[in-house]
């Protein structure tokens, strides 16, 4: 007699089965706003990070659409779109660096644009947050996805900025492994700054040569914790190549 392995159920696709249930009887319909990710982690009782890994999901599969400076909304048209399934297959079977040499391309065509296109406003805004940060705290996003979000909606590219959350949602836990370098929240705010410098400076290639140097230094630092050969990401094996 042969037995399947059991596979404990992860917290991020109980939080993607309750919504999509909600969805289906009709508890949300399209149009209706989510709450915010604070009030909605808290509400769930999971963390933003299990949150936004569930919402990357139902977003790539076509049941949410997530605004820029506005927030979540249910679809008009929920139904999985026939390319869905592949796009996620695909980013699990992704390495770290498939991943890493990908955002580095499009980063740079992020920080392209927001030297062309964000205002001085914006930047500042931005500039303001970075100079407000306390070290000492350990949960600063402004260290991490909603830095790069913010740099993404300066570039005025919704497809860039969707692609931010995209990433981040896939690869939260890699994420985090960054941050055991105890050193790298100081590092990473002075990269931070450093990139909206050259913005400010309007300087294209001081930008890109910034930001290829942080996304260098992210991949370095996790190297350097000699992590595990495998992470458990979005449902699959992420494959950390050395």
């Amino acid at each position: 007699m042969e037995f399947k392995k059991l596979k404990s159920e992860r917290l991020s696709d109980k939080v993607i089965d309750q919504i999509v249930t909600m969805i289906e009887v009709g508890s949300l319909k399209p149009g209706d706003k989510l709450p915010t990710e604070t009030v909605f982690a808290e509400q769930l009782g999971v963390s933003r990070g299990i949150l936004r890994e569930a919402l990357t999901i139902l977003q790539v599969q076509g049941y949410i659409s997530r605004k820029p400076k506005d927030g979540t909304y249910i679809r008009d048209l929920p139904a999985k779109s026939p390319v869905d399934e592949p796009i996620i297959t695909m980013f699990k079977k992704a390495s770290f660096r498939d991943l890493l040499e990908m955002r580095e391309s499009l980063e740079q065509k992020v920080v392209e644009l927001a030297v062309k296109r964000a205002s001085e406003q914006e930047i500042s805004e931005i500039e303001q947050m970075l100079n407000k940060i306390d070290l000492a705290k350990e949960d600063n996003s402004m260290l991490d996805q909603d830095f790069h979000a913010k740099l993404a909606e300066l570039s005025k590219n919704v497809l860039l900025a969707n692609f931010i959350n995209l990433y981040y949602g896939l690869i939260h836990e890699i994420a985090e492994n960054s941050f055991k370098n105890k050193k790298r929240p100081k590092e990473v705010l002075r990269e931070h700054k450093n990139i909206i410098q050259a913005i400010k400076a309007r300087d294209t290639e001081k930008a890109k040569e910034v930001i290829v140097y942080h996304l260098k230094m992210v991949e370095k630092s996790i190297a350097d914790l000699e992590i595990e050969q495998h992470i458990q990401f979005a449902g699959g094996d992420v494959c950390i190549e050395r």
